[in-house]
């Protein structure tokens, strides 16, 4: 039996949610996978630079979209939302396909 690899899952939209929501290092098959977005969760207060963080940090992890050819881009814009939140929007453009659009929101407790 072969195994399931992530890169082979169609719904991009969940890869880059699964991504951006799983803590780095703390997935058994790939320790590289996922965001650092917990580093922040855990100074547990936002600054004017954190939307900047944040962005940074979604873009870092989305990356391995773009190095194994399922994105040909991937863009990302972060704003304060909240006094402990961050709303971000990502664009995902596949290649030969229609850009998909991801809003959410980042909270930092």
């Amino acid at each position: 039996m072969e195994p399931v690899r992530i890169e082979a899952w169609a719904d991009i939209r969940e890869l880059v949610l699964m991504s951006v929501g799983t803590d780095k290092g703390s997935w058994w098959a790939d320790p590289a996978f996922g965001s650092e977005l917990w580093i922040l969760r855990q100074e547990g207060k936002i600054t004017g630079k954190t939307a900047g963080t944040v962005r940074r940090m979604i873009l870092d992890c989305l990356q391995w979209l773009k190095d194994d050819g399922l994105a040909r881009s991937v863009s990302c814009f972060a704003e304060l939302a909240g006094k402990t939140s961050i709303g971000y929007a990502i664009t995902v453009e596949k290649p030969g396909e229609e850009p998909i659009f991801i809003k959410d929101v980042w909270d930092a407790v």
